[in-house]
């Protein structure tokens, strides 16, 4: 063998480490823990939404089609604050779910999405199709964070 063929020690490539080791919050892995992470995106993305949909409906009252100017007898600009805020609060917890505590994530994620489910519900009649939509997404993430919930794993 010439040298170039040779391996030293130094020489070999080294192995990453798992990510348990670099302080990683998911702990395991396989398809329980990716649809856990696909739910954590899920929410992220959904929390953005819900924070745009509240902003239209603050700085753009005309973009969405009420009947009497009201949703349930709450006016848009109401309405914007509600979405704004669960908005902030799912894009939080969904990040959450990514980072350092994805126990409790989990349950503040499926509650908060339950809460985002009503207020869409809610919302039907404003904007229909988008309503649809968001509540069809709503459905995966909860199912993406409760088919792999197994209470024996979690810290």
């Amino acid at each position: 063998m010439t040298e170039q063929q040779t391996r030293t020690a130094e020489g070999r490539r080294s192995v990453p480490k798992p990510r348990s080791q670099y302080g990683g919050a998911i702990q395991g892995s396989g398809a329980g823990m990716d649809w856990v992470r696909f739910g954590g995106v899920m929410m992220a993305v959904l929390g953005g939404f819900g924070v745009i949909e509240g902003l239209a409906a603050l700085f753009s009252p005309t973009y969405f089609v009420t009947v009497g100017g009201a949703v349930l007898a709450l006016d848009l600009t109401a309405w914007g604050f509600v979405h704004i805020i669960i908005g902030a609060l799912v894009l939080a917890t969904g990040l959450s779910l990514l980072g350092n505590a994805p126990g409790w994530a989990r349950a503040v994620g499926v509650g908060l999405v339950a809460i985002n489910m009503i207020v869409q519900l809610a919302w039907l009649p404003a904007f229909p199709i988008w309503s649809i939509l968001l509540l069809v997404i709503d459905v995966l993430i909860i199912y993406a964070l409760i088919a792999t919930w197994n209470a024996q794993t979690e810290r």
